[in-house]
């Protein structure tokens, strides 16, 4: 017998089953709430209409037999057998796609297939559409050889949910947008073919991610037995309000050393920017220019002015998220519209998410729900986080990815996006500018030339918020102290030795975790036998081999120490300590790296100018083995060039390494450099790593944009004489997203015995609740550690032990150990310390 619900004569089909409270969500309520939800979050890319299509029929295929008998297993054990193999993705997507595929008319067609790929990639990323090797994937996805019950989950869904005299309205509707985008897409001043493709491709995800959000934030609602309503957009008032409080702030600022009043100056020119229109803008502003509170002045008045929905501040580094975040909550005091996201851990959900029958609550949900969506006014995350979301091909990223319509984005550090995604980069930012209403800014004190790059970064007109002497925040004089065969250990030791003679505070960046720990054992032994040099002398080690509480922890060790007077000091740490780390030092030594990092150093030197100039000295360390670090490496190398120029001209270079002369010229050659590499090409490391047998010479840029050689492929396979595409969209979405991986290091994180960690590791380890686990993994982000090496190597030689069943890791110590001092050590690095 049919399992159904009969209302007033009628069969209801249903979307979900809570097997816990009986309570049924019929498919009806489910599809018409999930399309009214799209409808509104397509708005900001202005296809209401297609979205909401999507979202209605996105669950087509539950409208069957078949899928109403699985919903009715109430035992759970023979319910997870079945779970995920019952196909209804495919029938809403192969109803669209057939409807309208022999249509005479190019841009139903297209308007056909953007559906149909929302629909049958809901419970996923995109699909490849034609894949590497030219298969036609989407062709098999929406025909697949199991049996779907296709005629009877439309006939069904028709006579339940919505008839097809609705469908068509709303279907034309949906195509006179898509003509629009398209007509939006191809004027754009100065688009290549390139562009243009893979902006009809971010059009796809961006669908998606309307149906993927709704889909998941209407089972939530019904889950918990609420009403699905959507969060109120914030009101303009309240960003006014917001913008008082910043103020307010800010004007209780003392003006204490010349730099305040130019930090004033910047602050309250940022605010007069926030009139200007919509668009992509340039904050260029010397380190210690105050940027962080006056990026977000801007933002806050833009916010005000054109009734934006959110504000994004993205950065680079995790261990400055928190400090910024303290800052922002103390500045705006509206800790409930500020969301930070910037997880290391991942937190793994027993539901499948092909799951529709729903088992209960647990207390990590509002988090996830939170992370998942970006759906608080104010949002601090990482610049992986926001990559994840334009290019990763998990459903979590994708879903967050419509908010960012009508927002403003601040990229904080933009120097630091890696230059394999430059060219997905700056197609993104044009994409969301000029086709989504989004206003990006991109900060920093040496900004690159992202509009040299191919395809280029449109700026607006003006594109620098704000006009800034350099030379008025000049408190650092660099000088270039390299040997030609480097410095050792002892020798570097040496040399900082020397500058303790005429300052109290030395902060030394190297490059390499190897050196750092090499540099600080011999300052500490040291430190044992001259107790004349290294008497009331403290020394700090700094590396991401300390889980982040540790670091925090010295971080205030350091800084209540950089207070103290008459005061000796030297902290040796890796690059971590050099961008947007509130902290100045007398004197900074730097290992040779790009001319960028070289300024973010002399960042944390003299920070608020209350002496005149202080030295930062270039040197370069014997011990840095930078084979494994190719943007150091190659950033190193291209500042060596224009070093030697500086060396040979220096007033062409204004007499100062860090010019803006010298920055442009650097980037110039870094650029040239990897101009091949912007694409984000995919090497033989990368197939090897994710086991794949595919052919060389591809690009995920390509993959994502024209991708040539795949339908080269299939037309050859076809036996076509043409290189016409099938489809409007033949992208390897799929492949592409596999492939993403915005910091390419092999490592896997790790659980550490510092502090409170060891208790979460216990505690993870015993019979606790999944609800309790979730929120221990939740605290565990500041007790983990990145180890070089995959999973499976490290669990072979028994480096890691896994904990309990939560997917988590702590230390084997009997080969690698957790040291109060050092953070993770191995067993040879232990013989070396001690």
């Amino acid at each position: 017998m049919q399992d159904k619900v009969i209302l007033l004569g009628k069969i209801m089909y249903l979307a979900h089953i809570n097997h816990e409270t009986k309570l049924e969500q019929t498919l009806a309520e489910h599809s018409t709430t999930v399309s009214d939800l799209c409808k509104g979050y397509g708005e900001g890319i202005g296809c209401p209409n297609l979205a909401a299509l999507c979202g209605l029929l996105h669950d087509t295929g539950k409208a069957k037999q078949e899928f109403q008998e699985y919903l009715k297993i109430n035992d759970p054990e023979i319910r997870k057998r079945y779970r995920g193999k019952i196909n209804h993705s495919t029938a809403g997507a192969k109803y669209i796609f057939e409807k309208y595929d022999k249509s005479t008319d190019n841009f139903e067609r297209f308007t056909a297939q953007l559906i149909a790929l929302g629909i049958c990639s809901h419970h996923g990323g995109l699909i490849d559409c034609i894949d590497l090797e030219g298969q036609d994937l989407f062709f098999k996805r929406i025909n697949p050889e199991k049996e779907i019950y296709f005629e009877e989950s439309i006939h069904n869904f028709e006579n339940d949910c919505v008839s097809q005299d609705e469908l068509e309205t709303l279907f034309l509707k949906a195509v006179d947008e898509v003509k629009t985008f398209n007509e939006k897409n191809r004027s754009r001043l100065g688009i290549s073919g390139d562009e243009i493709t893979f902006t009809r491709g971010m059009l796809a995800r961006y669908l998606l991610s309307c149906v993927i959000d709704a889909d998941r934030f209407d089972s939530f609602c019904f889950e918990d037995n609420i009403v699905t309503k959507d969060t109120p957009k914030i009101a303009v008032e309240k960003w006014e309000k917001l913008a008082e409080n910043l103020d307010e702030f800010l004007d209780q600022k003392p003006i204490i050393y010349d730099i305040d009043e130019l930090r004033k100056e910047i602050s309250l020119s940022c605010k007069a920017f926030g009139k200007k229109t919509s668009g992509i803008y340039r904050l260029n502003v010397p380190t210690g220019g105050g940027k962080t509170l006056s990026s977000l002045r801007y933002a806050l008045a833009h916010a005000a002015e054109w009734n934006k929905e959110r504000i994004f501040y993205v950065i680079p580094f995790t261990t400055i998220i928190d400090q910024n975040a303290k800052v922002i909550r103390e500045a705006l005091r509206e800790d409930d519209l500020i969301l930070e996201h910037h997880s290391n851990l991942v937190y793994e959900d027993p539901l499948d998410e092909n799951d529709e029958s729903i088992t209960g609550a647990d207390e990590g949900r509002n988090y996830r729900l939170l992370t998942e969506r970006w759906d608080s006014p104010i949002i601090l995350t990482t610049t992986v986080q926001m990559l994840n979301t334009l290019f990763l091909g998990k459903a979590g990223s994708i879903r967050r990815m419509h908010n960012l319509a009508n927002s403003i984005i601040i990229f904080d550090e933009v120097q630091m996006i890696p230059v394999k995604c430059l060219r997905m980069f700056n197609t993104a930012l044009n994409f969301l500018s000029e086709i989504c209403g989004t206003t990006i800014i991109l900060c920093t004190a040496t900004q690159p030339k992202l509009d040299k790059v191919n395809p280029p970064i449109r700026l607006s007109a003006p594109a620098d918020m704000v006009s800034v002497d350099f030379g008025k925040f000049r408190r650092t004089n660099v000088c270039d102290e390299r040997l030609q065969n480097g410095y050792s250990a002892p020798e570097l030791a040496e040399f900082v030795e020397d500058k303790l003679e005429n300052n109290e505070k030395i902060l030394v960046i190297l490059n390499t975790k190897t050196a750092v720990k090499n540099l600080y054992a011999h300052l500490s032994a040291k430190k044992l036998t001259d107790f004349t040099t290294y008497k009331d002398l403290s020394l700090y080690y700094l590396s991401t081999n300390l889980c982040p509480a540790h670091r925090r922890n010295r971080l205030e060790r350091i800084k209540d120490d950089l207070k103290i007077k008459n005061h000796r000091m030297i902290c040796v740490s890796t690059q971590l300590i050099e961008a947007g780390v509130d902290i100045s030092f007398d004197c900074v030594i730097r290992s040779a790296a790009g001319i960028d990092s070289i300024a973010q150093a002399a960042g944390r030197c003299n920070r608020n100018g209350d002496v005149q100039c202080r030295d930062v000295f270039i040197v370069n360390s014997s011990d840095e083995k930078l084979s494994g670090l190719k943007d150091i490496d190659l950033g190193k190398k291209s500042a060596e060039h224009v070093l030697s120029d500086f060396a040979k001209n220096p007033a062409g270079f204004d007499n100062d390494i860090l010019s803006q002369k010298m920055i442009d010229t650097y980037y110039q050659k870094y650029f040239t450099s990897r101009d091949g590499e912007m694409g984000y090409p995919i090497t033989k490391e990368m197939i090897s790593k994710k086991q794949m047998d595919l052919p060389l010479g591809r690009s995920i840029f390509e993959l994502l944009s024209v991708n040539e050689k795949s339908i080269q492929a299939y037309n050859t396979d076809q036996h076509l004489q043409t290189r016409q595409s099938p489809y409007y969209l033949c992208q390897a979405f799929s492949t592409a997203g596999k492939f993403f991986e915005v910091i390419d290091q092999n490592t896997t994180t790790v659980i550490v015995p510092y502090d409170e960690g060891s208790d979460i590791i216990r505690e993870l380890g015993s019979k606790a609740s999944y609800t309790e686990k979730l929120r221990l993994l939740k605290k565990a982000q500041q007790y983990s550690v990145n180890l070089y090496g995959d999973l499976e190597q490290l669990l072979t030689k028994e480096d890691i032990s896994p904990i309990g069943d939560t997917g988590s890791y702590t230390l084997n110590t009997s080969s690698i150990s957790y040291d109060e001092e050092y953070g993770v050590i191995s067993s040879s690095d232990a013989e070396l310390i001690f």
